[in-house]
């Protein structure tokens, strides 16, 4: 047990720990991210700006209904799952989660049938978003319990199943068929088909899902942990994506596009947050005992900082290249927006970081507090100033919300933890910030000293990692 090892022992062993469970996560976020990072050009060529615009308002839309129509029970099957031994008692967790999925699927069903009647949208493309919407449930569903079971290589591979499905299907329907809007939905719809039907086989969860395993007691401890989730799903949504609706109403589906590619570079530091986030929660759970917790827990806060502030950084270097090689000129504007994003990315990310902190301590209710905070800032700013600053209110209100949420949530904490940053991470935030505003000179020059300034701050804040992987590299050639 890690706590009868010394604690520096404890330390180094709970981060490898750490780091290789982030491994495994990054190889499939690499590959996966990857392909739609460079297969989002295509797309913005093979469609309509209008239609691709609209199709990021429904593909956000669907990440605002998966927590509500399943009552957020996805979490609730990652969190027992971690802790529980019982086998018997992980199939009840397991069955009465996936029960409150598939009546989700069913009223999803519903809903699409009414709409059919009163939307505006064609029937196929509100026929379309129900199977999307169906197969992202099942996914979040897989995905949760697969991570619950420390299954990390099913998990990846499902990822990078699910990518190549949407690439492959998306070429087919909207490429070569040119069937538009409702052949880009169908293709993401059938890339969650293919990683489903692989997760469904290599994990055997139909063998663990029975009516007998369905009791009352577990319904109530998972609906006591998972429904204060709902409002902190709601709001992370609002923070993260309100801005797509109220660009699309103000400003019209294009801006959306424009404000959607925007985002593209931002969310490359925001995939790879993504990862050690997964594995960052576990582990958190796993060492919220530990007597060097707070010891354990600032020094991976500051190792964060310091790694997802220099990838910010290198981001700012690059975007200039992104905008004039990958992208038509009607997408340019959205370069101007990409410094204030990533610039909030580093503040969401640490938010978040703290955030598992309290899923740990299980005060999932302070999360939605502070969250729900964060996210009327973010609505209230944007709607304050869209018609003043137009596409700017949007990412100005988002760095504005994460800079409130990290704020309230530190301040928080160190009366309960005695975590902290070190001056390395603060010089580093404070470089990112001078990066941002320099990339507004937006010429080939400055872009040019800001990428070569981004490269070597990179390897410089990462160099003993960096190091660390190509020793193994060709310790790996040599043994071959």
């Amino acid at each position: 047990m890690l706590f009868h090892m010394g604690k520096e022992k404890s330390l180094e062993y709970r981060k490898k720990s750490l780091v290789k469970n982030t491994a495994i996560l990054a190889f499939g976020t690499l590959c996966t991210k990857g392909i739609m990072f460079f297969m989002a050009p295509l797309f913005t060529r093979w469609l309509a700006r209008d239609d691709y615009g609209t199709f990021d308002l429904i593909a956000e839309y669907t990440s605002l209904l998966i927590p509500i129509l399943t009552l957020s029970m996805g979490e609730a099957v990652f969190r027992f799952l971690v802790d529980e031994s019982d086998e018997i008692e992980k199939n009840r967790v397991s069955t009465t989660c996936f029960i409150f999925h598939v009546l989700g699927i069913v009223l999803t069903v519903l809903i699409g049938i009414i709409l059919c009647f009163f939307s505006r949208l064609s029937n196929t493309v509100v026929m379309s978003t129900v199977l999307f919407l169906s197969m992202e449930i099942v996914y979040k569903y897989l995905m949760m319990t697969l991570r619950g079971k420390k299954n990390l290589n099913a998990y990846t591979v499902g990822n990078i199943l699910f990518v190549l499905g949407i690439a492959v299907f998306v070429t087919i329907f909207v490429y070569f068929l040119k069937w538009g809007l409702e052949g880009i939905i169908l293709g993401y719809a059938f890339g969650d088909i293919v990683a489903n039907t692989y997760m469904i086989f290599k994990s055997k969860i139909y063998k663990e899902i029975r009516c007998e395993y369905f009791n009352m007691a577990t319904l109530k401890k998972s609906a006591d942990y998972s429904l204060p989730l709902i409002p902190n799903s709601i709001s992370w949504w609002i923070v993260n994506v309100s801005d797509r609706t109220i660009i699309t109403l103000f400003l019209g589906p294009g801006i959306n596009a424009i404000y959607a590619i925007a985002n593209k570079v931002p969310s490359l530091c925001q995939n790879f947050f993504g990862v050690f986030h997964l594995s960052w929660q576990q582990n958190a759970i796993e060492t919220m005992s530990d007597t060097d917790r707070d010891k354990y827990y600032s020094s991976i806060l500051n190792d964060m900082t310091r790694i997802v502030g220099s990838i910010c950084i290198l981001l700012i270097g690059i975007n200039y290249w992104f905008f004039t090689i990958l992208y038509t000129d009607d997408y340019f504007p959205g370069y101007f927006q990409v410094p204030i994003l990533v610039t909030a990315i580093l503040f969401s990310m640490i938010a978040q970081f703290l955030g598992s902190i309290y899923v740990a301590r299980m005060e999932t209710k302070f999360n939605g507090i502070t969250i729900t905070i964060s996210a009327i800032i973010n609505v209230v700013i944007n709607l304050a100033l869209i018609q003043y600053i137009g596409l700017y209110s949007a990412s100005v209100s988002t760095l504005v919300s994460y800079v409130v949420l990290f704020i309230i949530r530190y301040i928080d904490l160190r009366k309960k933890m005695d975590i902290h940053f070190e001056k390395q991470s603060i010089v580093l935030a404070l470089l990112l910030l001078a990066f941002a505003i320099s990339s507004y000179l937006a010429n080939v020059i400055v872009s040019t000293v800001d990428l070569v300034l981004g490269i070597l701050i990179f390897i410089r804040v990462n160099y003993a990692y960096l190091r660390q992987a190509l020793n193994k590299i060709l310790l790996k050639k040599e043994a071959d």
